[in-house]
């Protein structure tokens, strides 16, 4: 009797490592941006610009899985632009459309290589809520998976360059580096940190870097919810690096 209820036991541990670490593997692949599924977001972020003003930017993220290896992606910014200065009023309207297409190149356990595209329309209402240009931005991104740490390491590189030259605004030349480092926690919460380098070709290649951190939660299989504070570690001369900014979101994903 007393090998029969140790045997039993064993079993029920047994079997609850198995359930955790098949939950685990679920959790890590909606958290994966490689692995690609149709979902819906929304995300505001509220910040303060280099020039003192206020900045509010809401936007519906579409984001469409055509296939396991090809997605396509549509933002449709919503901004209010408060420039704090008395000569000018607050803005609001329409910002810069952007449409994404990612292809996954490669996909092992441990890594995969997703490439692509992404396009900036100058549909802004107002001068203040877009750059004016319409931009062309060349992408590639990893993620390396640190099962051991249950965490993800995802490096960004991207390429930003305007097509034609508004009258009266600067072209938009950057490169922007990114690390987003993701780590899963129980009851299906997660972490995050992202450090991001900018590079103003525009300005004799001056740089400027942000620093991110995330909580954020699974509900329930399809629903996520997190908060995202920030700050702009240095580079105030980079237009696009900001003085701090707070993001919170909403995600469905589809199965």
């Amino acid at each position: 009797m007393r090998w029969s209820r140790r045997a039993a036991l064993w079993c029920g541990l047994l079997l609850s490592a198995v359930v955790a670490a098949d939950a685990d593997t679920q959790f890590a692949k909606r958290l994966d941006p490689t692995d690609f599924r149709s979902r819906i977001e929304l995300r505001n972020r509220f910040q303060e610009t280099q020039r003192d003003g206020l900045r509010n930017v809401l936007t519906p993220r579409l984001e469409y899985a055509v296939s396991k290896g090809f997605a396509l992606r549509l933002e449709l910014p919503v901004v209010v632009h408060d420039a704090r200065n008395p000569g000018v009023s607050t803005q609001g309207g329409m910002g810069d459309v952007a449409l994404r297409a990612s292809f996954r190149v490669l996909r092992t356990e441990s890594i995969a290589l997703v490439a692509g595209t992404e396009f900036f329309f100058n549909t802004a209402t107002d001068t203040f809520l877009g750059s004016a240009h319409r931009s062309i931005g060349p992408f590639a991104f990893m993620s390396i998976n640190a099962p051991s740490v249950r965490s993800t390491l995802f490096p960004f590189v991207q390429s930003v360059h305007s097509v034609g030259t508004a009258a009266g605004r600067d072209p938009v030349s950057y490169t922007l580096a990114r690390l987003f480092v993701l780590t899963r926690w129980p009851a299906q919460w997660y972490s995050a940190a992202e450090t991001a380098i900018y590079i103003n070709h525009e300005h004799s290649g001056r740089a400027g870097s942000t620093l991110e951190l995330e909580a954020g939660r699974f509900l329930n299989k399809h629903v996520a919810l997190w908060a995202r504070p920030g700050i702009g570690a240095w580079g105030n001369e980079v237009p696009i690096v900001y003085k701090w900014n707070l993001e919170i979101g909403v995600r469905y994903l589809f199965d």
